[in-house]
């Protein structure tokens, strides 16, 4: 019996070999071993592009013989890996009853019929990984910062010099080793307690506050050159950083960082008020996209913290989009000058952002 069975094709942008790519990822949650993934690569290759497009049948007919030679496994092995690929609705077998496998293209390449392994349920759920996968990135990046925030806490009780405290922080989390904390929700207990022990023993410790001296004791400042420069006015001070909100942030930002933006805050169930958070997640992939590092991107956000690394991306991605003398042609090395410059406390950022906003008032007028 054979059957004609077409799907809606894949998401937009996708290709055949990215979907292995996250199914690769997704691996542990699949229940997928290494053998099916050889198993749908090869799979892959026995298909067309054409194949993928949307209401087209996208199957092949090779026999488990074939199989067998191609991928160097057996043919008991090969069935099992086809029963499992099948319950985990990954494909569906549409061969005779006999199991013979047959199928019959037309002229212009399209697949008339498929008696053999038909590949419209995974191509079906290509969109439901993709989320998957997202959800995972989104956890990973959770987990991280909440390992950093962690980390931070350990060491602000360790800089309390007060044996208690850290009595108090082991017996909660004994090794006091953030990376080994793979749970979410235990981590987040965790920051929980540390948090309150820091509370705790910063306004207990009996620490002595130093305050001002005596005016009686402070011998009058009688150096000129002292005296000069103290009096000399500022008018050549560094502006300080333009203010930006959540809302100015969207409307400048570009459209694939606007996207990347959307992303994490529907994740977060936030997408009509997306919190800096968000914001910094999707600036975060959005320089991965660009060409910067993951090593450089959190060397930056450790010295800048988060929301004036991602006003950085952001000016770094915009003008690399301008078409004026002021446009740059690599983002990526752009966004590292401008964390460079802002880090000196050149406030570059202040004044690019506002030169932004300008720009965007006279392109709405």
């Amino acid at each position: 019996m054979s059957t004609t069975l077409t799907h809606c094709g894949l998401p937009e942008g996708m290709s055949p070999f990215e979907l292995l790519d996250v199914l690769q990822k997704l691996r542990n949650r699949l229940g997928l071993r290494d053998e099916d993934l050889g198993y749908l690569r090869c799979a892959f290759r026995l298909v067309r592009s054409e194949d993928f497009l949307p209401d087209r049948i996208c199957g092949f007919w090779e026999k488990v013989s074939g199989l067998s030679d191609r991928l160097g496994f057996n043919v008991r092995r090969i069935a099992r890996i086809e029963t499992r690929l099948e319950a985990c609705g990954l494909i569906r077998r549409t061969g005779a009853a006999n199991g013979k496998r047959f199928g019959r293209r037309a002229g212009d390449g399209r697949i008339l019929l498929v008696g053999g392994i038909n590949l419209a349920p995974l191509i079906e759920r290509a969109g439901e990984f993709l989320a998957w996968q997202r959800s995972v990135a989104i956890g990973a990046e959770r987990l991280k910062d909440d390992r950093r925030r962690a980390n931070d806490l350990i060491r602000q009780i360790r800089n309390l010099d007060a044996p208690e405290a850290l009595a108090a922080a082991r017996e909660a989390f004994p090794r006091l080793r953030p990376s080994e904390v793979r749970d979410g929700e235990r981590l987040a207990a965790i920051i929980d307690v540390l948090e309150t022990i820091v509370t705790e023993f910063s306004t207990n410790s009996g620490r002595t506050i130093q305050t001002a001296p005596s005016d009686s004791s402070v011998r009058p400042n009688t150096n000129p050159q002292k005296k000069i420069e103290t009096c000399k006015r500022h008018d050549d001070a560094a502006p300080e950083p333009q203010r930006i909100g959540i809302g100015q942030v969207l409307a400048l930002a570009g459209e694939e960082l606007r996207e990347a933006i959307e992303l994490y805050a529907e994740a977060d169930g936030c997408l009509h008020s997306p919190s800096w958070r968000c914001i910094g997640l999707g600036a975060r992939e959005r320089a991965m996209m660009l060409g910067v590092s993951g090593s450089d991107w959190d060397a930056a956000r450790d010295r800048l913290g988060e929301m004036r690394t991602s006003l950085c991306l952001l000016l770094a991605d915009r003008n690399a989009e301008r078409t004026d003398r002021f446009r740059v042609r690599n983002a990526a090395r752009a966004f590292i000058g401008l964390v460079r410059q802002e880090t000196r406390g050149k406030a570059v950022s202040g004044i690019l952002t506002a030169e932004l906003i300008r720009a965007c008032a006279r392109r709405q007028a």
